[in-house]
């Protein structure tokens, strides 16, 4: 089967590998039909984990069932398994972790494939945050995640959703999908956060950039956390998904390469903040989530800016990771 392969750092090669197979009597074997390169796919892809080369990359996955184990009896991530982002993907534990999806799941496969990651995880985001209706909530970051966190927070009830960014593309389509983009290139974001709430703060902030944050070419990795401290009002909640890691040697700050932020702990402690972070658990979101989608209540879909074949995964990568102008969700086709 074909898939695009880690190689080394900023280097993906899609080359022919075993076919994925039924392996145990609970495994599922998945045609794929769609699969996205997500934003915690480029950590990898830029060589800043302890990834294997020859291993193949993804985790937002969606397909047709072509096969099932003799266990699995409902069903027609990394660890030792292969990722998504090839023509066929064995999903363990079949009965569990398939999601099977409404008869429309053709006609809307774009968006109900955002049910694999990103919509959980914006979705997980507001949830930490403690987003309730009649809330103005601020987001850190309009990548998809980030997005699919506006557009929680605005299932949720939020009155006011606010996203800050530096990079225009992404902050017009925060504004397509209904939110307020504030762009933080001077660094004035929480200022503006300030003024728009009427000197307040908001009640609720999301951290949906991570490790990565980037100021002016550096990265700054404890940005997005004191703008939020700052932003959010006293006794405001903040949910963090952006991914942080236990250590980073090759970060540029020393304080980084040791999983570690100059954190200003002394005005979160004033204004009796709370923070609540972690990966989401997409299992919990999902089907509601799917439901909202079958309902017409939800289109993740809106945030996708290219549909590459699954043997251009090389070129997806190269244009996500520089983050050029307009490459803001990347969907592959197998």
């Amino acid at each position: 089967m074909k898939a695009p392969v880690y190689e080394g750092p900023r280097k993906v090669v899609v080359k022919e590998m075993p076919d994925a197979k039924i392996e145990k009597p609970t495994d599922v074997l998945v045609k794929i039909t769609t699969t996205n390169i997500c934003g915690s796919d480029l950590h990898m892809y830029e060589g800043r984990t302890n990834m294997e080369t020859g291993r193949i990359l993804g985790h937002e996955n969606l397909g047709v069932v072509a096969e099932v184990g003799k266990g699995v009896e409902r069903i027609a991530g990394r660890g030792p398994y292969s990722g998504g982002q090839a023509e066929y993907l064995r999903v363990p534990f079949g009965d569990f972790n398939c999601l099977v999806l409404p008869p429309d799941a053709e006609e809307k496969e774009n968006d109900y494939v955002m049910l694999s990651d990103i919509f959980p995880t914006g979705y997980h985001a507001a949830v930490l945050a403690g987003v309730e209706p009649g809330d103005s909530v601020v987001i850190y970051g309009a990548g998809p995640v980030g997005l699919m966190a506006a557009l929680s927070a605005s299932i949720n009830g939020a009155s006011r959703v606010m996203v800050v960014d530096t990079h225009a593309d992404r902050l017009a389509l925060a504004e397509r999908l209904g939110a307020i983009p504030i762009d933080d290139s001077d660094g004035s974001s929480a200022d503006q956060v300030m003024e728009l709430t009427g000197g307040e703060g908001a009640d609720r902030g999301c951290e949906c950039v991570g490790y990565h944050c980037s100021c002016k070419g550096h990265e700054v990795p404890n940005a997005t956390m004191n703008n939020l401290i700052k932003a959010v009002r006293p006794t405001g909640g903040i949910g963090v998904v952006g991914v942080f890691v236990a250590e980073d040697p090759k970060a540029e700050d020393t304080l980084a390469k040791k999983g570690q932020l100059a954190l200003n702990f002394g005005q979160l402690w004033m204004k009796g903040q709370h923070i609540a972070s972690g990966q989401a658990n997409v299992k919990a979101y999902n089907r509601k989530l799917c439901d909202l989608i079958a309902a017409g209540k939800a289109k993740p879909s809106e945030i996708i800016s290219h549909q590459l074949p699954l043997e251009k995964a090389a070129e997806g990568y190269a244009h996500f990771d520089a983050r050029d102008e307009g490459w803001t969700k990347v969907v592959l086709k197998a």
